[in-house]
């Protein structure tokens, strides 16, 4: 569209051609990114398959606020846990349900962020919950 009257007020660029807008695969390492509306956040892992649980299954999110040092995600299938550094703003983005992908930092793939308070995941576990809940009417 060549003209776009609202574009001023858009916060993120509309989608490419083909549809689908890519995480940043690039040089550079992100430990997470963002967008104004996500339904599903996107867990990549080295050791793991590409977890992508939706928001509504998000129940809680553990943090240690002070150091940004850990954090643990907990779904209804899924339990995550993320040890790193400078982890506040991804927590915070997860919190508001604007954090569109996670992912654990490759050595082999980029070079260690140089700034002091650059979130960075050292690593990401992720826990499958086959039973669900331990309430037999919240079984799966």
């Amino acid at each position: 569209m060549e003209n776009d009257p609202l574009a001023q007020y858009r916060r993120t660029s509309p989608a490419p051609q083909g549809g689908i807008m890519r995480r940043n695969d690039g040089d550079e390492y992100a430990a997470f990114g963002t967008k104004d509306k996500v339904h599903r956040l996107r867990i990549c892992s080295l050791s793991e398959p590409v977890h992508a649980p939706g928001y509504n299954m998000l129940l809680d999110v553990v943090s240690d606020p002070k150091g940004g040092t850990y954090c643990i995600l907990v779904f209804t299938v899924l339990l995550v846990k993320l040890q790193g550094a400078n982890l506040q703003k991804m927590v915070f983005a997860i919190e508001n349900g604007m954090a569109d992908f996670i992912q654990e930092f490759d050595p082999e793939r980029w070079q260690k962020p140089t700034a002091a308070d650059a979130p960075l995941i050292d690593s990401i576990e992720v826990r499958i919950t086959d039973s669900g809940s331990r309430y037999e009417d919240m079984k799966h």
